[in-house]
């Protein structure tokens, strides 16, 4: 069954003229003070045990409510409304005490006395008004708060199982509900109004009407997240969403927070590239095939760049280097071909995997290591590959359309295996790289840490993840 207010559901009219209350002394409290109980059962029909909860205890200095549920059709029927939140206090008015009712007709005149935002109408079972009942919700939702104490001021105390409220604090609690119930209110109605135009005008001629765009209210995003102070989380969509206004929006911002902007860039940068970081190392612990990583560096070219001693860009991916024969047979394929930004200067990159052995197991003299056969093969690799593109390169550049490539002595990069662990490997491979012309040997680990160095140039705060192979974490 739907939800309705309480003051909706409790305007039918009864035939038997309930609900009903009953008023008794209460024996519970030091002082004379009275209960005030409500039931649904007409008094020609109480007979034995019926059902009935006290609403209200009344004494000269304080009143005491009780709210219920008051649906007879509920499971709840006659259980505290607010949770745990089973009482409501409010102390002695200043101007006199509150008088002891003793009929019904008095306890409604009682009822008119109470402050603004309290239900007055019994029959709604009390408490706070239908507007305002996200109030005591909170207070019961915590599971420790049974008592919610009203008296003058602005105090806000909790003293479990007691909650001290100030009135002033409260009708300010009040006046900022029915501000943000007016708000949200403004904008279902707007949305309401382009959803029917949508289905009836638009729907009937689209030429004559127009799919029209919805539009934010002004300070929208603002009031939802505390302009912009709070730490709010956004779904996935909304993630998406967030993205597509910030583009939308990037000549505006520009002129009028171009400071705003520019810090916005530097944090995405940092982020993003911690997330890279965290990837990269990930992928570094795992036995991934050489397809992987090439798809890993293709998505993220910038990382191949860091090879260079200047700013890099990607050409091509599994590129033709030359070398076919008339039959067609005999291509050439590399892993990657980039160009210096400021020359177009050609650099072959072919790609291994960290687990690739950059040396022999056994040292060739005492402490003295040569390049495995597998490093040595990538070498004559890279290098056949460079001749063929050499040969190759006025007709592929005329192919291409691509004029801004040249061979100015095109470099042959080498990304794999991992810097050896001990001291003797570490000297044997650095010797070994180090005779090399035209060829450079870096390592997966290498790079990763070439990504830290840059993430802490940008002033990143998050440590290095722990790996032991990489240059920072070495015995």
């Amino acid at each position: 069954m739907p939800s309705i207010r309480p003051s909706v559901f409790n305007q039918r009219v009864r035939a038997d003229g309930g609900p009903f209350l009953i008023i008794e002394p209460c024996e519970e409290h030091e002082g004379f003070s009275i209960d005030v109980i409500f039931t649904d059962t007409p008094p020609a029909e109480r007979t034995g045990d019926y059902p009935c909860e006290r609403i209200l205890n009344v004494s000269p200095d304080l009143l005491q409510i009780y709210p219920i549920n008051v649906r007879a059709d509920r499971p709840d029927y006659l259980k505290p409304r607010y949770g745990t939140l089973e009482t409501i206090a409010l102390g002695r008015r200043l101007d006199e005490p509150y008088p002891i009712p003793t009929t019904p007709e008095e306890v409604e005149g009682l009822l008119e006395l109470l402050p603004d935002g309290f239900a007055r109408d019994f029959r709604l079972g009390l408490g706070l008004l239908w507007e305002y009942r996200s109030i005591c919700e909170a207070l019961g939702a915590q599971g420790h708060v049974k008592l919610l104490v009203l008296h003058g001021g602005h105090e806000a105390t909790f003293d479990p199982p007691m909650f001290v409220l100030g009135i002033r604090r409260f009708h300010e609690m009040r006046k900022e509900i029915n501000r943000i119930s007016n708000r949200y209110q403004r904008d279902a109605r707007r949305d309401k109004q382009l959803h029917a135009y949508h289905e009836l005008f638009h729907a009937a001629d689209p030429a004559l009407f127009p799919q029209q765009k919805k539009t934010l209210r002004a300070d929208a995003i603002a009031d939802a997240t505390g302009g912009g102070r709070d730490r709010v989380v956004l779904s996935k969509r909304d993630r998406r969403a967030t993205v597509g206004l910030l583009r939308s929006n990037l000549e505006a911002l520009a002129e009028s927070e171009p400071d705003a902007l520019l810090s916005l860039k530097t944090e995405i940068e940092e982020v993003t590239l911690e997330q890279l970081i965290l990837r990269f190392t990930e992928m570094l612990e795992k036995a991934l095939p050489e397809a992987k990583w090439q798809s890993f560096l293709t998505q993220n070219p910038f990382i191949l760049s860091l090879a260079f001693s200047v700013p890099a860009l990607l050409v091509e991916e599994q590129a033709y280097a030359g070398g076919k024969r008339l039959s067609g047979r005999g291509g050439v394929v590399t892993d990657f071909i980039l160009a210096s930004a400021s020359t177009g200067n050609l650099a072959i990159v072919e790609i291994k995997r960290p687990t690739t052995e950059l040396l022999g197991a056994k040292p060739y003299r005492q402490d003295v290591y040569a390049a495995s056969a597998e490093l040595s093969g990538t070498i004559a690799q890279v290098l056949d590959q460079r001749v063929k593109l050499q040969r190759q390169l006025p007709m592929l550049k005329e192919d291409s359309g691509r004029g801004d490539i040249q061979d100015y002595g095109i470099r042959c990069i080498i990304v794999a295996g991992r810097t050896p662990d001990n001291g003797p490997q570490r000297r044997s491979f650095e010797l070994v790289r180090s005779t090399m012309t035209g060829v450079t040997v870096i390592t997966f680990d290498e790079l990763l840490g070439r990504l830290q160095e840059i993430r802490a140039a940008l002033g990143a705060r998050i440590e290095p993840p722990a790996l032991g192979s990489t240059p920072w974490n070495r015995s």
